[in-house]
């Protein structure tokens, strides 16, 4: 029901990546947190100081505490909404984190101090007051918990609209009281039937639930701050991302930085070693452009060679190394280096340097020229061989550079 008419409750401000948007958001879903929270507090409290049930003054307390955690968000939210400055180039989003480890701390304290109250009144007893009004106001605190489920559902819709860790708190706050009158309710009914202890017992039950829910706010908000890692699914999504974009063999190390509304990945990127630095640059641009139109995120990508061979380096390799055999075999060649396959168009261009005899005359220099070229045609087609002879000298660099023998 609440989601076919939440355009109506919800006004539509724009842009939820914008801080002051947000804000507009967190005091909407505060407002009407007080609201409702302080009519459910004093409702309580004048019901339980009535029948004298320690469950029920605890779960009115447990409401006001959720006024004072929407107090909290609205100081988070304003925070937030400030404009990056020099003392903190990335904006003040973190300031939700902080709102809700507040309001974590806040609900620790509220289920410790009733923990306490709810073992004194076992050890020492208590009377349920009023006993014929124990059924009435029983229903009236199922209609509470009713109230509570709504704003729980209230708050989290504004919390997925714009992605609010803190308005997710804020809504498990309010379950979290919901679940806590039901038992409530059932502890005065049973009461009224004749046991008093259940009163306590679930006063117990309500104080241990606040604290379970104060634990995992405050883990989850300390998990921000301590470097959490991406989840599953958004590194799934960065995977997906890079293999339909050019030229990326694979991505590694994926990190995220959390500032509230900015989010920056750190990512490890695997490209063809070969490629040019403005290839390679031209790729993490395409990357970068990718993942922002589909995750809003900003990325700063660190290029790493690939440790796989693409198709074109292991054609290299294996020309290289079939000319490497062809020269080893030629029994005037005393070495060779700087040998070079360029891939240009159709065609390819084979260089090399060659260390021969000094005393070589210039004919048969020119006939192992052309029996070279014919041989490398012979085995990679048209090609474009360009072969520069070195004269062999006693001591020479090169010899002692490359030269086996």
């Amino acid at each position: 029901m609440l989601k076919s008419i939440k355009f109506k409750i919800i006004p539509d401000y724009g842009d939820s990546d914008n801080p002051q948007i947000r804000a507009k958001y967190g005091y909407l879903e505060a407002a009407v947190s007080i609201i409702g929270n302080t009519l459910l507090f004093l409702l309580k409290l004048i019901l339980g100081l009535y029948i004298n049930s320690i469950a029920l003054i605890a779960d009115g307390v447990h409401s006001i505490s959720d006024t004072a955690t929407s107090g909290v968000v609205i100081f988070g939210f304003r925070i937030a909404a400030k404009k990056p400055d020099k003392e903190h180039p990335h904006g003040h989003g973190r300031a939700e984190y902080i709102a809700t480890l507040i309001i974590a701390i806040l609900l620790i304290i509220v289920g410790l101090s009733f923990i306490q109250q709810s073992i004194d009144r076992i050890i020492n007893g208590g009377t349920l007051l009023h006993r014929e009004f124990a059924i009435f106001i029983s229903i009236i605190v199922l209609i509470s918990a009713v109230a509570k489920e709504l704003m729980a559902r209230y708050s989290n819709v504004i919390a997925k609209k714009i992605d609010s860790d803190v308005l997710k708190a804020d809504a498990w706050h309010h379950r979290s009281d919901a679940i806590s009158s039901i038992g409530v309710a059932i502890g005065i009914l049973g009461a009224r039937f004749g046991f008093p202890i259940l009163d306590p017992i679930f006063g117990l039950c309500v104080s241990i639930i606040i604290i379970y829910v104060g634990v995992n706010l405050l883990r989850n908000a300390s998990n921000f701050f301590m470097g959490k890692a991406p989840d599953e699914k958004l590194v799934k999504q960065i995977k997906e991302i890079a293999e339909t974009t050019d030229n990326i063999k694979g991505i590694h190390d994926i990190s995220l930085h959390d500032y509230g509304t900015t989010k920056i990945l750190t990512i490890h990127v695997e490209v063809d070693s070969n490629l040019q630095l403005d290839e390679a640059h031209k790729i993490a641009d395409n990357l970068e452009e990718n993942i922002k139109n589909r995750t809003k995120y900003s990325t700063i990508i660190h290029l790493d060679p690939s440790p796989i061979i693409s198709k074109t380096s292991k054609d290299k390799i294996e020309k290289r190394n079939i000319i490497n055999a062809i020269l080893e075999k030629q029994r005037e060649i005393k070495s060779f280096h700087k040998v070079s396959i360029i891939q240009s168009g159709e065609k390819d261009k084979i260089k090399m340097h060659l260390v021969v005899d000094k005393n070589m005359p210039i004919h048969e220099s020119h006939e192992l020229c052309h029996a070279l070229k014919s041989l490398l045609k012979k085995q990679f087609g048209f090609c474009e061989i360009d072969i520069h002879f070195e004269p062999c000298i006693d001591n020479c660099k090169i010899c002692t550079l490359s030269c086996e023998k």
